[in-house]
């Protein structure tokens, strides 16, 4: 009994390292100490874009919510669009749960843009949450979407656009980023199963 007890315990800890060790920040240059790129690959690295003279994406060391660097995002005019996108390391496989979050504040009230927080799935279709209100003071965002069928992996996106009715002049400064990845509801299943049998064991001994 003790060594069926005993096999099931490292089971459980050997999954629950497991999930510990998915839940790691994947992100590169979370906090935009280190300098951004405009062109290459987002592999590993931010990629800033705009839309031209009209959207700007760029590094920035004036409003950094910790450390010294964050991005600042502008937009100019109507029909306008900024942001940064990273491509995450490693494969996503369907049904593996990916949170996006940040922090991000704008230069002015009230806001005048779209915030657009994409995860886009490589093989299978991008998931977008829009958020129209973003106040002066840094808060933070937060998506999370199940990986569809056919995801292999991901690439996480922040932007901001003036696409829609009334909007116009807008900056927006972002800072500390994250994503993580745990796995497939049926994994963690597995695991609470395991934790369930271990409390069975114990109490029959």
């Amino acid at each position: 009994m003790k060594r069926i007890t005993m096999s099931f315990a490292v089971l459980a800890l050997v999954a629950a390292a497991a999930c510990q060790a998915s839940a790691q920040n994947l992100i590169a240059n979370p906090g935009f100490e280190l300098p951004t790129v405009d062109m290459g690959s987002s592999l590993g690295n931010w990629f800033r874009f705009g839309s031209g003279a009209g959207g700007t994406s760029s590094d920035d060391t004036s409003m950094p919510r910790t450390g010294s660097g964050n991005i600042e995002l502008s937009v100019v005019g109507a029909n306008q669009f900024a942001g940064i996108f990273q491509k995450l390391p490693g494969t996503i496989s369907p049904g593996q749960i990916l949170t996006f979050s940040g922090w991000a504040k704008s230069a002015f009230e009230p806001f005048a843009a779209t915030q657009e927080i994409k995860i886009e799935w490589t093989g299978a279709p991008t998931n977008q949450l829009n958020v129209l209100t973003l106040p002066t003071t840094y808060t933070q965002f937060t998506h999370t979407a199940v990986a569809p069928a056919g995801t292999t992996g991901a690439t996480v996106t922040y932007a901001i656009a003036t696409f829609g009715p009334g909007q116009g002049d807008s900056v927006v400064f972002l800072d500390d980023f994250s994503a993580t990845v745990i796995p497939e509801p049926a994994t963690v299943g597995l695991l609470l199963v395991g934790l369930a049998g271990i409390g069975v064991l114990r109490r029959r001994k």
